[in-house]
């Protein structure tokens, strides 16, 4: 799943966020072919616009760690320097945006702009991850089948330019996201369309569009599926090009009832899935879901099926509080407030802390791949901020450091989620790491005390995978974690035959198989670095010769790119973890554990394929029983913690590092980075 794509000392451009989903959508519409779309809308839930939605259920039996994210500051400035220029904030980041269209963009560096120049029809609320701010949408009910989600629209809310925002422009915005068939679309595969038709004929296409289309007048080829998916696909790219709500014809279309999103009336939408998904509002929150004006969009470029639209990855026009200004590809990004934004002139009673107009008019992005820049902006007032959580630019190790330096606070998030993780991936698609035992005997040599105090300090906790520790469900049998034991672990490789050479010049089965492993990991982060090299130590103490491959992040994506069987498969890889979106079942634990779906960079970098826990976590992202979904997440749990496909290292503490006069700085596991309108400098 997503990780961002550089990181300063946890280099990462896990694509897997396109992947992950990408095969999700193949291969979970085999547990759903024949399933069938209801048209019951019986709310369950209702939200004001004055309140915030608690729609989600949770499990009765795996309640979540409370989602508060009251930091906490690891400093303390022996002076308080205030900003070189009080009317930008300028922010230090490491992952230029290749595109902040909600169609396209997918790391965390394109998400964090991205929630800030567009908007959705909601936000989680603050720092809840159980509750949701009303933005664009006023209220919202949900039919207990979870296959449809009704939605009241805002009726005072506009573009920047001034067009009107209503549900034709939300039929518009996501229609044109799955049509483009961009990473953006993913997050609505087997939901508004059918993924595995999408992948098998190349054209995504939006569930009951073939059937709108054709009660619009439009004559579409028969007796050729492919042929029909590319007209329909086709089709509706040409609607969406020249967009136009007042035609009959459009809002013929905009209103057939059975398609993924029926325009019901000028302000109210409905969402009708093709799985009953409990977890559809997180997915809503998500940049995939946000919207954008038709009229801005048919300006500059159209739409297009399977295809980018270049202009927008780099300008925008939205309803939210900020826009892109400029921006100089790889070097910095300029956001200025939005000089018309429509939530400035609501009355307090119809607000919420989300909607709060910005309090710095301008927002500086500089991107550099050097960490000692950084510092040394932060340290020299240079920069307030540096890019933050989920995915730090800066490791752990630099934090000891900076805690000291003066004006300069490391804030953290102790009772946060913690939902970047960092393990041990091994390929249980090779021998010997094919062998239960001998995964068993690894994760038995590690001194898991050690890395905690050399590398990750306050900033890492222990837990139990694959799931994020804070989230639903995880860890809901309380397994513990595999402990250091290194003389079960030399039992183990003793019983398994292999030739152990112990540092007291002890050799063990002298005419067993000698064989050592290979662990790979990222040169350009300093914990990784330094985790290898004590684990070479560790190993050692067991008789096993550990190889460390270091490379860099762009060879480390090739490598588990492959086939786990491809001799050039990394056998043991550091690696991180972080979920798409909230979903703990979807996107935390299938896409860790089932290689049929998710396999490789998709998600299961271990490639482990147990027969049991593939039939238990095909339909397990749609079902909607949360005493049947606890009861089925623990028997995975169980199975996986006993084959040991991964050795989990340890949960990052989020954390930000920032200047002492700055204000407003949040943490919400739901929001890709920084939620800049919310951000400001302490008076005097």
């Amino acid at each position: 799943m997503q990780i961002g794509r550089d990181r300063l000392a946890i280099t990462r451009a896990i694509a897997a966020v396109i992947v992950v989903v990408l095969l999700v959508v193949v291969g979970i519409a085999a547990y759903f072919a024949t399933s069938t779309r209801s048209s019951s809308t019986t709310s369950t839930t209702t939200t004001t616009t004055s309140s915030v939605s608690t729609t989600t259920p949770t499990s009765s039996t795996s309640t979540p760690t409370s989602s508060t994210t009251t930091p906490t500051s690891t400093t303390t400035s022996t002076s308080v320097v205030g900003p070189s220029n009080s009317s930008q904030l300028t922010i230090i980041e490491n992952e230029p945006p290749n595109s902040v269209d909600p169609a396209t963009g997918y790391f965390v560096g394109e998400m964090e702009v991205m929630t800030n120049v567009w908007q959705g029809l909601l936000l989680y609320n603050y720092t809840s991850i159980t509750q949701y701010a009303p933005m664009l949408a006023a209220s919202w009910t949900i039919a207990p089948n979870y296959m449809n989600y009704t939605f009241n629209l805002r009726q005072d809310a506009y573009f920047m330019n001034g067009q009107p925002f209503n549900a034709s422009a939300v039929w518009f915005s996501i229609y044109r996201v799955i049509v483009m068939n961009q990473v953006g679309a993913t997050w609505f595969g087997n939901m508004l369309y059918n993924g595995t038709t999408a992948f098998d004929l190349g054209y995504a296409v939006p569930i009951g569009v073939v059937n709108a289309l054709e009660a619009g007048g439009y004559k579409l080829p028969t007796g050729n599926a492919t042929l029909l998916q590319k007209q329909a696909a086709v089709d509706l790219a040409d609607i969406l090009s020249h967009f136009n709500p007042s035609n009959s014809t459009i809002q013929t279309i905009m209103s057939y009832p059975d398609q993924a999103i029926t325009v019901v009336n000028n302000y109210e939408v409905q969402f009708n899935l093709l799985n009953p998904y409990r977890f559809f509002l997180q997915v809503l929150v998500s940049p995939a879901a946000y919207e954008v004006c038709p009229s801005f969009i048919d300006a500059n470029g159209g739409v297009q099926a399977d295809s980018q639209n270049t202009y927008v990855n780099t300008h925008t026009m939205g309803t939210a509080p900020y826009f892109v200004k400029s921006y100089t590809p790889g070097e910095v990004m300029v956001l200025n407030a939005n000089p018309n934004y429509w939530a400035a002139k609501l009355p307090a009673s119809e607000s919420n802390v989300m909607l709060t107009p910005p309090h710095i008019p301008v927002v500086i992005l500089q991107y550099t791949n050097e960490a000692s820049q950084m510092i040394l902006s932060i340290e020299n007032n240079k920069a307030a901020l540096i890019e933050g959580p989920p995915l730090p630019s800066l490791s752990p190790v630099y934090l000891s450091s900076l805690s000291t330096a003066p004006g300069v606070n490391v804030v953290t998030f102790p009772n946060a989620a913690k939902l970047l993780t960092l393990m041990i991936t091994l390929d249980t698609a090779r021998y010997p790491y094919n062998i239960t035992n001998f995964r068993s005997a690894l994760a038995h040599a590690i001194n898991y005390s050690e890395i905690f105090s050399s590398v990750s300090g306050q900033y890492g906790v222990p837990f139990v995978g694959p799931m994020s520790p804070g989230l639903p469900y995880y860890n809901p049998a309380n397994l513990p974690p595999y402990s250091y034991d290194p003389a079960l672990a030399i039992q183990l490789l003793t019983q398994l035959g292999f030739q152990l050479n112990l540092p007291n010049g002890t050799t063990i089965n002298p005419s067993g198989t000698l064989f050592s492993p290979t662990l790979t990991y990222t040169s350009d982060d300093p914990a990784e670095v330094k985790i290898a090299q004590e684990m070479q130590v560790m190993y050692l103490n067991v008789g096993l010769n550990l190889n460390l491959n270091p490379v860099t992040t762009q060879q480390e994506e090739t490598a588990i790119s492959q086939p786990g069987t491809a001799s050039g498969y990394p056998g043991m890889l550091l690696w991180y973890w972080f979920p798409s979106w909230l979903d703990p079942v979807y996107q935390d634990l299938v896409a860790q554990v089932n290689s049929v779906l998710f396999g490789g960079i998709a998600g299961d970098v271990s490639w482990f394929d147990n027969a049991t826990v593939n039939n238990l976590t095909g339909p397990l992202p749609f079902m909607t029983d949360p005493t049947v979904v606890n009861a089925t997440v623990s028997k995975v749990y169980q199975i996986v913690y006993q084959q040991v496909p991964d050795i989990w290292l340890y949960a990052e503490v989020p954390y930000s590092v920032q200047r002492t006069y700055l204000t407003g700085v949040i943490y919400n596991p739901g929001i890709q980075g920084y939620y800049y309108a919310l951000i400001g400098y302490q008076s005097g």
